[in-house]
């Protein structure tokens, strides 16, 4: 027998070369552009786990009664769901909160007891945006009786489809106003007393915001995440998400968001769905090509007045998520709930991690205040700005026409425009990166009169610790006179706003029965935020000191701020 000839090493290594590129082309995903999504990827389920979508043909979306139903036919289905009550809405409707566990969980005491996390998803803030309402129903279904239970071995799920039950349930079509013609019914913006309940989270003047902190506060999850619809764009993402910019919150869980987090869950996101997610931002109009993507284009201000901003300021995790208004509801929900499950997913494999990393954002805030506040050396942010975090490749349509769709009298979007892949434009400058602006010195404690207990009631609703001085208190520190009190007009709102300044330091006795707010605790960040004379969205800005300060005469000439900050205890 001859011998085999050997190959040369320059074919052995072109073999080899083109078997590894097939081998990274057979591995890329597919991308699934526009109103694509995967055949078949909501699963077979009986029919009385089908969402109402599902049952639609994605042409409706559910209400508060539809959503009763089903979470009870899944608790026929599953020993791993529990439900609470959060509130019951202004026009009495009831408010749930599944709370997902194996084993099943029923109380706060014992999520604590198990060691695991908890997450909580809120749906339905804004029930015109209500895809992530219905893929949190899909999700809810996947963990109690599908494919992802094991997520269940390591975190809890709390799931609250709809926050707005009463504008859920305030009907009426619409024509495709928010980008997509579907559904074609569906709730209002604002709840019964026409407040936008996504800028109550400080001033918490609502029912149904007083209900959701008060689950906040028992449960407290590590993270939080509040899914919402944006209208009709031309970036190519499926999916967009932030975090909490504030620049008072502790720095620490948005690092971890910002470079951990959210690039390994879009890397999922990206293999396990097909789609191309990123951060929620807009980019500059009526220009090609766009030359910078920015926070403040898509609303997303450094204020507390968002849940999720304002959830930050508690040392834990916050995600908004928001999709493209314009392609199909079908479409939406399924951005909504990839993004969703590879969180889960990813939250379950690191919930060790992430338990550490809030633990110490609140023991070095606890920390802080110890070592630097009595010497007055302790600063935080009251304003802050969006800066550039570098420059980015951003995914981009040059156009995104609306149009009535032929034969009919819906909005719908021009075909050619906003479908298919979108270009690639290199060099966007990313303005996304908050950083404060304005400082004050953080104290060693505020103390407020008696004659505000219903601020110390607002703190207090907001898990900061107040307690009331049993016996006088002699103490040294600043207080700050009004010289002037105006409004400004801020994204559609009268934000109160003060000029004045801090005197040096100076002694007070307080009597007993006024509430003293000791910084050295883990919420400290929030009641500098709120508390502050100066802060962008605090107390002050939202109108909750108003009344007081009127009173005062404020609002007529210059006056002591009746909140004082304490430096040290005589």
């Amino acid at each position: 027998m001859l011998p085999m000839r050997r190959a040369s090493t320059a074919f052995v290594f072109v073999l080899t070369l083109t078997a590894m590129t097939g081998l990274l082309v057979a591995q890329q995903p597919k991308i699934l552009w526009g109103d694509e999504v995967p055949p078949g990827w909501t699963g077979k389920w009986p029919a009385d786990l089908l969402t109402v979508p599902e049952r639609t043909n994605y042409t409706r979306t559910m209400s508060t009664e539809q959503m009763h139903e089903w979470i009870a036919a899944l608790k026929l289905k599953s020993e791993h769901v529990h439900v609470v009550r959060m509130f019951t809405s202004p026009l009495r409707k009831v408010a749930p909160a599944m709370i997902l566990a194996n084993p099943r969980v029923t109380s706060p005491q014992q999520a604590r007891a198990s060691g695991k996390p908890v997450v909580f998803l809120l749906g339905n803030i804004h029930p015109p945006e209500s895809e992530a309402a219905e893929a949190m129903l899909m999700v809810a279904r996947d963990l109690a009786a599908g494919k992802h239970r094991a997520i269940l071995d390591n975190v809890i799920v709390m799931v609250a489809p709809i926050y707005n039950v009463d504008g859920t349930d305030t009907m009426v079509t619409q024509d495709g106003g928010l980008g997509s013609e579907t559904p074609h019914i569906m709730g209002v913006r604002e709840n019964s007393e026409g407040l936008d309940l996504n800028r109550d989270a400080v001033k918490l003047t609502t029912v149904e915001g007083n209900g959701l902190y008060r689950t906040l506060n028992e449960w407290d999850p590590l993270l939080f995440l509040d899914g919402h619809l944006m209208s009709r764009v031309n970036h190519g993402y499926a999916n967009t998400y932030g975090t909490t910019t504030v620049p008072a919150a502790a720095p620490g869980p948005r690092d971890y968001m910002t470079q951990t987090l959210f690039p390994a869950v879009r890397s999922q996101v990206r293999r396990d769905f097909g789609l191309e997610v990123f951060t929620h931002a807009l980019a500059t109009p009526n220009t090609w090509p766009p030359t910078a993507w920015s926070h403040d284009r898509a609303a997303w201000t450094v204020e507390a007045k968002f849940v999720v901003n304002d959830y930050g300021l508690r040392n834990r995790f916050a995600i908004i998520t928001e999709t493209p208004g314009q392609p199909t509801f079908e479409r939406r929900i399924y951005a909504q709930y990839a993004y969703l499950i590879a969180l889960l997913e990813y939250t379950s494999a690191h919930a060790k991690e992430m338990q550490a990393v809030v633990k110490k954002a609140d023991d070095e805030t606890v920390a802080a205040v110890l070592a630097g506040a009595e010497s007055g050396t302790l600063k935080n942010f009251l304003d802050g700005e969006y800066q550039s975090a570098g420059t980015i490749d951003l995914l981009s349509y040059r156009t995104n026409e609306a149009q009535y769709k032929p034969g009919t009298s819906l909005m719908s979007t021009k075909p050619g425009t906003a479908s298919g892949p979108p270009e690639v434009v290199p060099n966007v400058d990313d303005l996304t990166k908050p950083v404060g602006t304005r400082t004050a010195t953080v104290p060693r404690a505020y103390i407020l009169p008696a004659s505000l207990a219903e601020v110390a009631a607002k703190l207090r609703a907001h898990n900061i610790r107040v307690t009331t001085l049993e016996k006088p208190m002699r103490v040294e520190g600043e207080q700050f006179t009004i010289d002037r009190m105006y409004a400004v007009r801020r994204a559609g709102y009268d934000m109160t706003t003060l000029d004045g300044s801090f005197s040096q330091v100076i002694t007070k006795e307080f009597p007993v029965g006024s509430f003293q707010v000791d910084m050295a605790q883990p919420m400290a960040n929030a009641a500098f935020y709120y508390l502050e004379p100066q802060a962008r969205d605090g107390f002050v800005g939202w109108g909750v000191m108003d009344q007081v300060l009127r009173g005062l005469g404020a609002d007529q000439r210059p006056v002591v701020y009746p909140i004082f900050k304490v430096r040290r205890v005589q």
